[in-house]
Parts: structure tokens; sequence; C-alpha cells
């Protein structure tokens, strides 16, 4: 079977999806353990993580600002 080329995006195999999530999500705890454990704030440490998973730059969520 012949390989053919497009030039859009390639979706990311469910493996390397499965390992980013848990990445992101090692993250987000490590921050929130960081910061006290506050309640009512996992959204906030997913976003910063996620935000640092994208640019590779560390970010803290906006409540520790």
């Amino acid at each position: 079977m012949k390989k053919t080329h497009h030039d859009g995006p390639v979706a990311p195999s469910s493996n390397s999806r499965s390992f980013i999530h848990e990445t992101i999500a090692a993250r987000a705890y490590e921050m929130w353990d960081h910061s006290g454990r506050p309640d009512h704030q996992a959204d906030a440490f997913w976003l910063a993580a996620e935000c640092e998973q994208v640019t590779g730059k560390q970010r803290r969520p906006k409540s520790e600002n």
C-alpha cells in the first residue's frame, strides 16, 4: 500500500495522549501539593500544568499570583 502525504496535522497516538495527560496530571498535583493543597482549585492547577506542557514555561495558578 502506498503512503500518501498530506499537509494537515497528524493526530497523536493514544499512547502519546495518555503520556501527555499523565504528565499534566502529575505536574498539577505537584503544584497543588506545593501550594498547601487548597480546596476547589483543581481547574486552576490543571490549566497551569497544561499551559506549562504547551509552552514549556512554568506558571502558577492565578490563585497563587
